[in-house]
């Protein structure tokens, strides 16, 4: 759904933010292995580091490294509401976006549950006919085509039929069809043996 989506979002946004431990070095300063500006302090002034935590305060601010620090801190920080103020600016679009997605998911599952009705009965109508069905419908449609002949000839006798070439032809016509029929329903009663 939706929030499934939006925290896939959130969690790809954090892997691309990770710093790895080289570029961190390069952006933190390195601490110092000496501090000149406590080396040439007196034992007094020393002494008034340790014990007067305002005067220590004082003193680490002046060191140029600390400033360094409260640069990148605040540079970092800068950076953050920036970030945070885009993301902002751009959660009503993704919300939008991740309903479209969720609109278009239901559409994609309804379509696909249509193709599979239509494609099963696509495959039932072209499916060839089971033997025995097949034999059963020519018998009965041979059956069919000998009654028709049939009652043609008994209501051209009744009638007192005149036009003898005419109905010779209509006759023979389902004639021929009543044996075309009943020679395929043979043909395939045999391959069935």
């Amino acid at each position: 759904n939706g929030v499934n989506v939006q925290a896939q979002v959130i969690d790809n946004k954090e892997a691309a933010c990770k710093v790895d431990e080289e570029e961190l070095s390069s952006l933190i300063p390195r601490v110092p292995s000496n501090f000149p500006e406590i080396e040439e302090l007196s034992l007094s002034e020393l002494n008034d580091l340790v014990n007067n935590k305002a005067t220590l305060d004082k003193f680490i601010n002046k060191i140029s490294v600390v400033d360094a620090l409260k640069e990148l801190k605040e540079s970092i920080e800068m950076s953050n509401v920036d970030t945070a103020t885009a993301n902002l600016a751009l959660e009503e679009k993704v919300e939008s976006i991740c309903m479209e997605v969720e609109t278009l998911k239901q559409d994609l599952k309804s379509n696909v549950e249509k193709y599979r009705e239509l494609d099963a009965r696509r495959a039932a109508m072209t499916r060839p006919p089971e033997i025995h069905e097949a034999v059963r419908e020519l018998a009965s449609a041979k059956k069919k085509a000998l009654n028709e002949s049939d009652e043609f000839a008994d209501d051209w006798v009744e009638s007192g039929g005149s036009d003898v070439s005419a109905f010779v032809k209509k006759f023979m016509d389902t004639r021929v069809l009543h044996h075309t029929r009943a020679a395929k329903a043979e043909r395939l009663k045999m391959s069935c043996k």
